[in-house]
């Protein structure tokens, strides 16, 4: 029991500072990289601990290429995000304590860029308003890009995390830490929710709980039948 709060224990304070570290690579590596590229000056820079209640922002002084100022901190953190995802994949063995904070800056690294473009999608707000305004992006395609990206990187990010639990836990154990890990999606709208000015809509919060369901399913009716499918011993038996 001791170890099971431990590891939840490291599990909710790495996800907490990576958190901000997503916040920095959208800030500083994404929108100020850009401004920084096309000659402008960074003016100032706010990482918000309380994100997504609160945003992160920077100001700048720059007029040309904004475009690629007001996009790039959604484009670093998809690459940060894809990157981190494919070297967790593709690693075979990983401490769990490193791979554990290298999951959680893909997962919100994911979550700010594709939660930008889907929600902007839906209603005004932050760079995809900026981008619909300059004509780079409608709502809609907004919407589908950041809809499709999303489900690569949950079914990505759920095998990530399976093969992290599964080394400290049991198969359905470690199945169900991945479904109820993604309930955390409608708990970031309802903080999103709390602040008026975010403009959102209450009526899409039940389509947030469908990551976990997703996830319930795929785990309990794929994964762990398939698991029990290969560990029952065959019915035929030679003479």
């Amino acid at each position: 029991m001791q170890d099971r709060k431990a590891f939840f224990t490291i599990f909710v304070v790495i996800g907490f500072v990576m958190k901000m570290v997503a916040e920095f690579v959208h800030e500083i590596c994404g929108h100020g990289l850009f401004v920084l590229l096309f000659g402008g000056e960074i003016t100032g820079v706010h990482i918000s601990v309380l994100w997504p209640y609160e945003f992160s922002y920077i100001s700048w002084n720059l007029t040309a290429q904004i475009a690629w100022v007001y996009a790039g901190g959604i484009l670093m953190c998809l690459c940060v995000s894809f990157l981190t995802q494919t070297f967790l994949i593709v690693k075979k063995k990983t401490p769990w304590y490193f791979a554990l904070t290298l999951f959680w800056l893909a997962f919100w690294t994911l979550i700010n860029s594709t939660g930008y473009l889907m929600i902007g999608g839906l209603t005004s707000f932050g760079d995809v308003k900026e981008l619909i305004a300059l004509g780079v992006l409608t709502s809609l395609l907004s919407l589908i890009i950041g809809f499709i990206i999303f489900v690569v990187g949950f079914i990505a990010l759920s095998w990530i995390l399976r093969k992290i639990l599964i080394e400290l836990f049991t198969p359905k154990r470690a199945s169900l830490g991945v479904s109820l890990f993604w309930l955390i999606i409608p708990v970031l709208v309802l903080v999103m929710l709390a602040n008026p000015e975010r403009g959102l809509q209450v009526a899409y919060l039940p389509l947030t709980f469908i990551p976990a369901l997703l996830s319930f399913a795929i785990e309990y009716f794929l994964v762990l039948s398939k698991q029990e499918a290969n560990e029952s011993p065959d019915d035929v038996t030679e003479e």
